[in-house]
């Protein structure tokens, strides 16, 4: 009998792997959440303290401090740097992953559960996630191992009370991450499955009580210590304020309406993530001869889904690292789809979706080709990933024609995960150049005298922080500020933006003031249009009036 093929993809999965561990120390800093998790730490480390978290030399408590810790004892361990950091944010992946596994594997079967770590694994937002984003990596991996947590109690009665108390653990450890959503979003979703299950007198057999003895175990220490040094005021500020007051109050420019989330959905885990439109239509009804628990964890999943995405669509403030816990939970009811139609085989909706996905990696490839191989965004590896994506592309819309749809699956897999090694090995460093902060820090740092003053002006990059190695003051209110600052006997030196250059200049122009050192904004998410037209981003300049000789 020829073997499963949901049960080959173990191969591609270990091959994917390591690219979460490759050059991490190949690009400086990404601006802005990844320099306050060097370089917090970085301070705790250097002054001793741990408990009261600093940046540019300003307390930081407006997120706890288990991240802080994590890469704290990693610099401890191997030394203070970037990669050291990453090497934390990677770990955090590899949490992730285990948690998508375990829940695959209480659905349906373990070569399930190592379909959905696959198809996480290989998404390359997930890849660049584990590269740059301290907090919201490990927040899904505390989050995601508390639903696993739950699942496999659920599946396992014989140990309920013994991964319940790791629920709670994650639980715990979440708050410590990122607050009190760590253990709101878990107790939604769970309390909404119950209710629809009919099975609220399962209540009692959660080990409330001794799971909320847990969560205050963790979390309570530390908060006490912090008691006794400041009072209640950065308590409050953070439970009360910072919480509330980021779900009520409007936190980025623009209108970001009800259906914001839903591009975020379908797109964290491309090239499969288009695949989780059939779960989600399908997931709540049961299959035919499917057992009782299977359904109602599929449920729950979908639940886990639908409740996170609701309650930040309901956010005045949305991020769409927002809903990056849901990522786990669609990743096992996408392999749940994969295995339950054999890849598409007896569903034609999911080759449809395949087919499509295949046609926009074939779409990709030209545009890489197109907007890459030349210009101010030229990658040296452009023409090579045009090429992979390419070629994956084809390879996988002709198997697909000729029924052959495991390897259709196989094939556009192959392709994402030579695609992320060449990203993370070949293009990233390779934009490196695009970067300001580390030539402008270098310029600063070679030119500036100790006692000089190192401002921002409608302009703040944190990683400035790290490589100029000095606090940077965001004291500048306006052009008329600055340009009396320039005019002073004190040495200064101020970053600020090509329009805010002009208007200083017209107050402080040379020889009172010249321009050290100009790059260009790193334009991550550079519009199309200036891509299109090979049109650099603003200017970033740093300005002193040493230049004056004074």
């Amino acid at each position: 009998m020829s073997r499963d093929p949901v049960e080959k993809t173990s191969v591609p999965l270990l091959l994917a792997l390591p690219v979460f561990f490759l050059c991490l120390g190949a690009n400086a800093i990404w601006d802005a959440n990844e320099a306050f998790y060097v370089e917090t730490p970085r301070q705790m480390v250097l002054s001793g303290d741990y408990i009261n978290p600093s940046f540019n030399d300003q307390p930081r408590f407006n997120k706890p401090v288990l991240s802080y810790w994590i890469v704290a004892l990693l610099y401890q361990a191997f030394g203070m740097s970037v990669a050291v950091e990453r090497v934390g944010i990677a770990l955090g992946a590899m949490g992730i992953l285990a948690a998508t596994f375990l829940i695959g594997r209480a659905l349906r079967s373990t070569a399930t559960g190592v379909l959905a770590a696959l198809i996480v694994a290989i998404a390359p937002r997930v890849v660049m996630f584990a590269r740059r984003i301290f907090i919201d990596v490990w927040i899904t991996c505390f989050m995601a191992a508390a639903l696993a947590c739950f699942v496999m109690a659920e599946r396992h009665p014989g140990r309920r009370r013994a991964w319940l108390a790791a629920m709670y653990v994650a639980i715990g450890l979440g708050v410590m991450t990122k607050g009190p959503i760590a253990l709101l979003i878990p107790a939604l979703a769970g309390g909404v499955w119950l209710l629809v299950e009919r099975r609220l007198g399962d209540l009692r057999r959660l080990m409330l009580l001794p799971g909320l003895l847990i969560v205050l175990a963790i979390v309570l220490p530390r908060e006490i210590v912090v008691y006794a040094d400041h009072g209640l005021s950065r308590i409050t500020d953070f439970w009360i304020t910072e919480n509330f007051g980021r779900y009520t109050s409007d936190m980025v420019p623009g209108d970001r309406g009800v259906l914001f989330y839903l591009p975020v959905l379908f797109g964290d885990l491309f090239p499969w993530a288009p695949l989780l439109l059939v779960p989600i239509v399908t997931a709540w009804r049961r299959s035919g001869g499917e057992p009782d628990d299977h359904a109602a964890i599929r449920r729950l999943l979908w639940l886990w889904i639908v409740v996170t995405v609701g309650f930040f669509t309901f956010s005045q403030s949305k991020q769409d690292l927002y809903i990056f816990p849901v990522a786990p939970a669609a990743a096992v009811l996408i392999a749940d789809t994969l295995a339950r139609t054999r890849f598409g085989a007896t569903h034609a909706v999911v080759r449809v979706i395949i087919a499509v996905v295949a046609a926009l990696c074939g779409v990709a490839a030209v545009v890489f080709w197109r907007l890459f191989r030349s210009g101010y965004y030229e990658l040296g590896d452009a023409s090579t990933v045009a090429i992979v994506l390419g070629g994956a592309s084809a390879a996988t819309l002709l198997f697909l024609w000729r029924r052959q749809h495991a390897a259709a699956f196989m094939t556009l897999t192959a392709g994402f995960i030579l695609f992320n090694y060449l990203f993370v090995c070949r293009l990233l460093p390779d934009a490196e150049r695009l970067k300001p902060i580390p030539p402008i820090a270098a310029a600063f740092n070679a030119q500036a005298s100790p006692g000089a003053t190192l401002h921002a002006f409608n302009m703040m990059l944190p990683s400035l922080v790290h490589y100029a190695d000095r606090p940077v003051l965001e004291d500048i209110p306006s052009a008329d500020y600055a340009a009396a600052l320039l005019h002073g006997r004190e040495e200064v030196w101020i970053v600020t933006g090509g329009p805010e250059w002009n208007d200083i200049r017209a107050q402080a122009p040379e020889p009172v003031s010249c321009v050290a050192e100009r790059r260009h904004l790193f334009a991550f998410d550079a519009r199309l249009a200036d891509l299109i037209a090979g049109r650099p981003p603003p200017d970033v300049l740093l300005v002193t009036n040493k230049c004056s000789g004074r």
